[in-house]
């Protein structure tokens, strides 16, 4: 794991892999981002520009090529910022940290930044409920399955981190680990 300071973060206290694996997660924090954007009346490109990043990065962050759990802090603040202004509280560092966090579990991580949901606000818990749960769900079938998997081999294991998979188990998916 690499620190906040040496690059990439999705806050201070949450680095991310070294190796962002397989499964890059960005579907909380794009739809935040793109909620932003319609509140706004604005396209990517207005969005970037009043968040002072290039394009690219309010793309990639958005189709999940570049999740903002994997950009350069400076990046990553300035997204958060401009989503601030909107919601001051910190949505959109909750929103990537729950995208990290899925990602980590559906690469099959035993050990991983789990503050996000040790926190005692609700917010992380219902972004992961509506991420899951919702009519109109924000992960594939085929990630929803593979999310049922690693989280019940997580929930068994002998991790520190069990506790996750069995919350994403009972708390999100409504099964028993």
């Amino acid at each position: 794991m690499i620190t906040a300071n040496e690059r990439h973060a999705t806050s201070p206290a949450q680095p991310v892999p070294d190796d962002p694996g397989a499964h890059r997660v960005a579907a909380l924090s794009a739809a935040l981002l793109q909620a932003v954007m319609n509140t706004y009346g604005e396209n990517q490109e207005e969005f970037a520009h009043r968040a002072g990043v290039a394009v690219t990065v309010v793309t990639q962050a958005m189709d999940g090529t570049c999740p903002a759990w994997a950009l350069p802090y400076d990046e990553f603040t300035a997204l958060a910022e401009a989503v601030a202004a909107m919601w001051p509280c910190a949505a959109f560092e909750t929103a990537t940290a729950c995208d990290l966090l899925l990602s980590c579990v559906l690469d099959g991580d035993q050990v991983m930044a789990t503050d996000v949901l040790a926190e005692p606000c609700y917010l992380a818990r219902a972004l992961l409920r509506l991420v899951i749960t919702s009519e109109n769900t924000l992960l594939p079938q085929n990630l929803l399955v593979l999310l049922s998997e690693r989280a019940a081999a997580l929930a068994g294991s002998e991790s520190p981190d069990a506790w996750v998979g069995a919350e994403i188990l009972t708390g999100c998916l409504g099964r028993q680990s």
